[in-house]
């Protein structure tokens, strides 16, 4: 449908100032992309008094926006059935994209019916190559040959003739997942050079998660706009952060989700409103792959198998970590671990920013404050205490002449290029940068030969990459000789042929402008120009957002060959795959407690976008926190599934030693941590290897609907955690709190510490003093657990147990996955703890599915709690055998075996008969 605005001359009168005027007889089309031209509560007559055009919307789209041009009209000109799936050729009924530029014709649909659970649809251009994410980062399974023999899913496309639609309906249900019918508010597809949008349908019960990374609620919320386009800030709210992750999962009323997958590194917007969710996308192609779930955690592992099974971290990559920038030499190092010791605080990683090194110039060393002999004689000091050390590396390469790291990538042409062939120069702390291009076939060795130099002038663990963004002090070039081109409104950069694009592709100035920090920010702010080039004459405008993947890759590699052992990265820069090489900490947060709450949304987002080893920094990066603050984040960083305490230069120290309460409080959360590690460990080996064990498991942490999707009350709940299917975490996170109120979904729920069972579900009140965090253990989940020591390596070395809650039939089950904690191929045992009930006795059976692992120096399975026990046995026995040791609480029906004694790694039966 089409306005038309006719201007009289009194309302140019009445808008000559302070108002964009539309020339007569200007075109509106309430279906094309619109730009808000009024206020809030902005009337039809103040509208069209200011020249725009006003069309009333069932969502919150702006009724009243400038005008704008007719968007294009995608007609079905065939449809092919393809021994995978269908294939739809889609002609222009018109050839405008509504002032982006024109859209491509013909536009293939490659719809391929990929297994039982997924779908994938593609829009290609079948007469030229567009820019795709390369497999050499993001790998895909092998491609089907046959469509999938039972899919949950049919696909509705138009007929040919029709103007294009695709719906995508779950099949269980009816249930209308994907849905691009044009509607009078948005149209249902553009495809043009650099402006690719389509928006789907939305009922109204859907509730929208992930397209990250932000600081937001974990429930999306509507009328917003999601960028994705890395960038360095400081975790302000709703702004696009570190990373780019186009996925999200939609939770429907029935309990039933699914996720959708954009595969694409191209910045974009997504637009969120009720009713409708739309794509803008800057470059690339639309590859949309669906899952279909129906559970959230099954969601989550159809997108790992295509995104990558996330990394499984050494053992002692959970333990307890402590950093600042701002340490000044290796004795504050020495004191912060010696207290620690002292306290009697588990510590197993020592950490170090930029501080150690000399100029902050990678690979090097400090001579004055971190000298290469006091540094290899506290690192070592380190290792014969059972604990690692981790530094920092920046991707930028000082330019100087006679550093190593500069003269080898400078000899090996391994540095992203200006769009005149010439290194990039940008400017990072050590001053003049240049940055590896990790495109290049030699970069990956380059690379591993630096860190190969560095570990022999000291041999860290594990490496922390930050400012991969990537981050830049100037908005692109700081050395650019050529101003005037520079400055001339951005002038287009002459793109060769190689490129494979159009004419009039513009990487500088595209014709549609994402909300890049909200509010159209140039592309180049703060980082790299986007005519600058990879190697293969890859534009940074098309790989931008793969340079924090890229880097982990090329680090986790050269770690895992140099060091023979499984790799600790951390990385501020995401995207889809980066799980699978390394962690992630949420970037510079603030000492607030409103970041004390949106680090719970941020590590459970991370869940989903298959990077579990998630954590933000504990207390606060930036500012100065509190006895409170510090307190209260440590009882909840200490669930982290990456656990660090980090704070910025200049503020106060904020180790928990410095208090005595927060001492006290760290000692207890993290002897807690350290306790049920091996839960922890299991639920990562679950993620790694899914497909292995035969049970779904893809996060570590997890929001509560994921284990109740059912329960309407669960889809907004962000403040409370479950670790695993059966740890609720109830953190305080308001200032002055001595209560929670906390949601328990409709289950079995026992006290963590001593077992009570908690007689009422739903909204309650808990106590909660400073010195305490409410945990819940859900019946029927069965957590292995170890007696904690003040490093992992102790931990190990001591005896296990496990915790029983039964649900309401006097059930559980449990796993203990157990290796060496650091090779890369283990040898490795898998256990499953299985509880089972009659009417004259309850069973628990050990099975373990055995990998070869040797448990002749692994701790015994020492003590059995059970949760939740109807009646208090008569009798027990453990292999048949007569077992005595047992104790039976009648007030909190709690049931514990002690001295059992038994190989951790074996099969045991041991039953209990009233």
């Amino acid at each position: 449908m089409k306005q038309t605005v006719l201007l009289s001359a009194a309302l140019f009168l009445l808008c000559a100032v302070g108002c964009s005027v539309t020339p007569a007889s200007a075109e509106c089309y309430p279906q094309g992309l619109r730009k808000d031209c009024g206020f809030f509560g902005i009337t039809e007559q103040q509208c069209e008094a200011k020249g725009c055009c006003w069309h009333e919307f069932a969502d919150h789209s702006p009724w009243c926006f400038f005008a704008n041009s007719e968007p294009p009209q995608y007609i079905v000109k065939s449809i092919v059935n393809s021994t995978v799936g269908l294939q739809v050729t889609l002609i222009t009924k018109n050839t405008s994209s509504g002032g982006h530029g024109n859209d491509i014709s013909p536009v293939v649909v490659q719809i391929d019916f990929d297994t039982n659970q997924r779908l994938h649809v593609k829009f290609l251009d079948p007469q030229n190559d567009r820019w795709e994410v390369p497999r050499r980062f993001s790998p895909l399974p092998p491609p089907p040959t046959t469509k999938a023999s039972d899919p949950a899913y049919s696909v509705v496309v138009a007929n040919p003739g029709s103007v294009f639609f695709l719906k995508v309906i779950r099949k269980s249900d009816g249930d209308i997942l994907f849905d691009t019918t044009a509607s009078d508010s948005f149209n249902g597809l553009s495809y043009a050079d650099q402006y690719l949008s389509v928006t789907t349908n939305l009922p109204s019960d859907s509730n929208i998660y992930g397209l990250g990374e932000h600081v937001n609620p974990l429930k999306l919320k509507a009328d917003m706009t999601y960028t994705m386009w890395n960038f360095d800030t400081a975790t302000p709210p709703n702004l696009n952060l570190y990373g780019s992750h186009p996925f999200y999962m939609d939770l429907r009323k029935s309990g039933a989700a699914h996720g959708v997958f954009l595969r694409n590194s191209n910045g974009m917007d997504v637009l969120l409103h009720s009713t409708s969710l739309t794509y803008y996308v800057i470059g690339g192609v639309l590859d949309f792959f669906f899952f279909m779930g129906p559970t959230p955690e099954e969601v989550v592992v159809q997108y790992q198998e295509i995104i990558g099974r996330p990394h499984l971290p050494p053992y002692w990559a959970l333990g307890f970590h402590q950093c600042r920038y701002g340490y000044p030499n290796v004795g504050a190092l020495e004191t912060v671990v010696s207290t620690y010791a002292a306290q009697k605080i588990p510590l197993d990683t020592m950490w170090t920013d930029i501080d150690y090194m000399d100029q902050y110039k990678d690979f090097s060393l400090d001579p004055s404050n971190f000298p290469k002999s006091e540094m290899d004689s506290f690192v070592s000091k380190l290792h014969h205490n059972g604990q690692q050390y981790v530094v920092i590396v920046d991707p930028g390469i000082k330019t100087e002449d006679g550093y190593p790291a500069w003269d080898d990538g400078k000899q090996q042409d391994v540095f992203i290029k200006d769009k005149n062939g010439k290194i990039f120069v940008g400017k990072v702390w050590p001053g003049s940068t240049a940055f590896p291009d990790f495109f290049h076939p030699k970069s990956m060795d380059y690379w591993q030969s630096e860190i190969a130099k560095f570990l022999d002038l000291l041999p860290v663990d594990g490496l922390w990459i930050d400012m991969n963004e990537i981050s830049n002090f100037c908005n692109g070039a700081c050395d650019d000789d050529d101003e005037e081109e520079k400055d001339a409104d951005g002038a287009k950069a002459k793109m060769i042929t190689a490129l494979n694009t159009s004419v009039g592709f513009d990487p500088v100035n595209p014709p549609y402008s994402i909300h890049n920090q909200g509010g159209g920010a140039a592309l180049n702010i703060k980082t790299l120009d986007m005519d600058c080039m990879h190697f293969g004459s890859v534009l940074e405008y098309n790989a931008h957002n793969l340079f924090g993947l890229s880097e982990s890759i090329a680090t986790s590699n050269a770690l895992e060959k140099l060091q023979k052992k499984r790799s600790l990265v951390i990385s501020r820069s995401t995207f889809p795959g980066s799980g699978s090489h390394a962690g992630h900490w949420t970037g510079d947060n603030h000492a607030s407690w409103d970041d004390l709450y949106y680090s719970i949304p941020g590590m459970l987002n991370f869940q989903m976008f298959g990077v579990p080893l998630v954590g933000s920094d504990i207390c606060g990066f930036q500012g100065s926190t509190t006895q409170e603050l510090c307190g209260r984040w440590m009882q909840l960083g200490a669930f982290y599934p990456f656990s660090r305490n980090h704070n910025v230069k200049g503020a106060p120290s904020q180790e928990p030693y410095v208090w005595p309460t927060v001492a006290a409080i760290s000692r207890t959360v993290l002897g807690i941590r350290y306790s049920i590690l091996p839960y922890y460990y299991t639920l990562f080996y679950l993620a790694n290897k899914n497909t292995e064990t035969g049970v779904v498991g893809g996060t570590v942490t997890r929001p509560l609907f994921f284990e109740f999707p059912a329960d309407a009350e669960t889809v907004a709940i962000d403040r409370q955690f479950l670790v695993g299917p059966g740890l609720l975490v109830s953190p305080v996170l308001t200032q002055g709190a001595t209560s929670v109120t906390a949601y328990l979904p409709a289950a079995r729920w026992f006290d963590f510490y001593d077992g009570t069972e908690v007689t009422k579900t739903g909204s309650i009140t808990l106590d909660a003093p400073m010195d305490h965090i409410n945990l819940h253990v859900r019946g029927g989940v069965t957590i292995p657990r170890q007696q904690p020591g003040l490093t992992t390596s102790a931990s190990r070395k001591n005896s296990y147990n496990l915790l029983v809650a039964l649900d309401k039939n006097q059930t559980s089950i449990g796993y203990l996955y157990l290796d060496d904690g650091v090779s890369i191929k283990p040898k490795s045992s898998f256990t499953t703890y299985s509880t089972s009930s009659n009417s004259t006795a309850t069973t628990l059976t050990a099975s373990v599915a055995d990998g070869g692992f040797d448990s002749t120096d692994t701790p015994q399975l020492d003590v059995i709690t059970v949760y939740g026990v109807a009646k208090g046995p008569a009798t027990a026995t453990l292999n048949m055998k007569a077992f005595t040791n047992f104790k039976f609480d009648t007030s909190l029906h709690t049931l514990t075996f002690s001295s059992l004694a038994t190989d951790v790694a074996s099969n045991f039966v041991l039953v209990w008969s009233s």
